[in-house]
This record gives structure tokens, sequence and C-alpha cells, in this order.
């Protein structure tokens, strides 16, 4: 009977170096799967910080002025419609007379209705303007209820 070959010196050395080449490229392998699951955890984390942040930000209302629409800022001075939900109108009839329609919200019925004179207060121009970012922010100005 014949017995198996033991393997040459060579085939020991090339069995032994894919061995090695199989571990490596394993381990090779493994590092970039940490690596991307650390990079995955690490911009996750920082979007949603991000996120947090400017939810906080635009819940709190704390934009600087030049980011803030005119139309978000909330008016404390004028609350008077968060107390009676009720509406005015107020239209041009003839010569100094104007109506006055109120209105609720709530119901949608009209409240009052009385004719009133007609009161249009024109500030006369203190002085004459310079740039146009001064004649717009007067323009503006004229439609701001203060």
């Amino acid at each position: 009977m014949r017995r198996a070959q033991q393997p040459t010196a060579i085939e020991r050395a090339r069995i032994a170096y894919e061995r090695t080449m199989r571990r490596q490229r394993a381990a090779m392998a493994e590092r970039r799967r940490r690596d991307r699951s650390r990079f995955i955890t690490i911009v996750s984390v920082l979007v949603g910080t991000l996120a947090l942040t400017v939810g906080m930000v635009t819940y709190n209302g704390w934009f600087p002025s030049s980011w803030r629409s005119s139309a978000l800022i909330a008016r404390v001075e004028d609350d008077s419609f968060s107390r009676t939900r009720t509406g005015q109108v107020r239209s041009f009839v003839r010569g100094d007379t104007c109506r006055d329609l109120h209105f609720s919200n709530d119901t949608g019925a009209y409240i009052a209705d009385s004719l009133v004179p007609c009161q249009m207060v024109l500030k006369p121009d203190p002085a004459p303007m310079r740039t146009k970012a001064e004649r717009l922010n007067s323009i503006r100005g004229a439609f701001s209820t203060r």
C-alpha cells in the first residue's frame, strides 16, 4: 500500500501564504465594516443634532431679525382679536363717510354695523429721501400697525 505523499516545503509555504492572505483580507473587510459603521453613526448624530438645533431655533423664535418674516412676528400690542375673536372691516361709502362692520369669527355673524367718519391720517414727510433703502423702509412703515 502506498501512503499519501507529504506536501513539499513549497506546497506548505503556498498553503500558509494563502491562509495568511485570507486572514488579511478578512481583517481588512472587518476594519472597513467597522469604519463604515462608525462613519454612519457620527453622521447620524451630527445630522440629528443639527435638526434638533434648527427645530429649537424655529420653535423658540431665536432667528436673527434679518431672517424673520414680518408675518411671523407676533404683535404683542394688538391682541384685541385674540380676546374678542371679532374682526372689523371699514369701507368707503361717500364723502367723509365710511361703513364700519364688526363680525364674529366664531359664528360668522355680523355683530355691529355703523357709519363713521373716515379718518385718513397722512404724516408729512419730514425730509426728502436720500437712498432707495430709506424710501422702501418708509413705504413699509406706512403699512405697519404702530
